[in-house]
């Protein structure tokens, strides 16, 4: 199996790839840490590089794609490192201490050992935080839009297809920032933040182009959707549930829109970045709407 460990800081267009893949080939991806493997206890921000923050594995161009195509990452395996830690600063997440605060924790075992009480097992949630293809416009990899990207949703896991509408041809994949676990919303700005080696394969779609990146998981369809504030991101997802809704089940809009009041499931993503994420779903068996017929 081959292995990739090119780390790129920034997205844009033009950038070249530095591997390829041939749909269905199974490879692998060394990522590190959200801080570029930088971070530890008594660590604190200002002591690091801020060049080598927030890395990712790509571009990984993939063998006959071209701009409009639906691109599927399937997640087959997520190996964390060790150890791994979260962290936090001022400005970054809700209710920062005035200081920057580290601890570190088993990657595969999570306790919280902090105090003099009994510990408190952490559930482990190993995913991807960020996962996408390369924008029609620059962007920094913690950013997040139709081309997937930081999107911070525990549904990335193992076992788990990503599947994301191209912008440029080859579509140009990338990966990183694993967690180890991270609970609703990352509300102190990290999960359980690791390097890790993922195995993925890729697959394509010619007859379907996805607004929003569409996660498969269990059997149930979820799609990431970004806005300035929750509102606008709910509205979004709404909006796009309400037309699918309405094209796959033969119905009025006002009719799906009645229908998405009584069948949405949502769950939050993050709130640390510029944009706010939301993971939206149908009940009922309604999800397949979401994905091709």
């Amino acid at each position: 199996m081959r292995e990739f460990d090119e780390q790129i800081y920034r997205l844009s267009p033009g950038l070249a790839p530095a591997f390829a893949v041939e749909p269905g080939e199974v490879f692998a991806c060394l990522t590190q840490d959200a801080s570029g493997n930088q971070i530890g206890e008594g660590v604190r921000h200002a002591d690091l590089d801020p060049s080598r923050v927030f890395p990712v594995n790509g571009p990984i161009a993939i063998a006959g794609v071209k701009a409009g195509d639906a691109v599927g990452v399937e997640i087959r395996a997520i190996d964390p490192a060790e150890w791994g830690h979260t962290w936090t600063r001022p400005g970054l997440g809700v209710g920062a201490p005035p200081e920057s605060h580290v601890r570190r924790l088993s990657a595969r075992h999570p306790l919280i050992t902090w105090g003099d009480g009994a510990p408190i097992a952490v559930t482990p949630q190993l995913h991807i935080g960020t996962i996408g293809l390369l924008p029609r416009i620059e962007a920094a990899p913690r950013d997040l839009g139709s081309y997937g990207g930081n999107l911070d949703s525990v549904l990335c896991a193992v076992g788990s297809t990503i599947w994301i509408t191209a912008q440029v041809d080859g579509g140009g994949l990338f990966v990183g920032d694993v967690h180890a676990a991270m609970g609703d919303a990352e509300v102190c700005g990290t999960g359980i933040e690791v390097a890790a080696r993922l195995e993925l394969c890729v697959s394509t779609h010619t007859g379907w182009a996805p607004a929003f990146p569409t996660i498969i998981r269990d059997d149930k369809a979820w799609i990431i959707v970004d806005g300035g504030d929750f509102d606008e991101a709910l509205s979004r997802g709404v909006a796009e549930c309400t037309r699918v809704l309405a094209a796959h089940f033969g119905m009025p809009s006002a009719d799906a829109y009645l229908a998405v009041g009584l069948l949405l499931d949502v769950r939050v993503c993050q709130v640390v970045n510029s944009r706010r994420s939301l993971a939206l779903s149908l009940t009922g068996g309604a999800d397949a709407a979401l994905v091709p017929h």
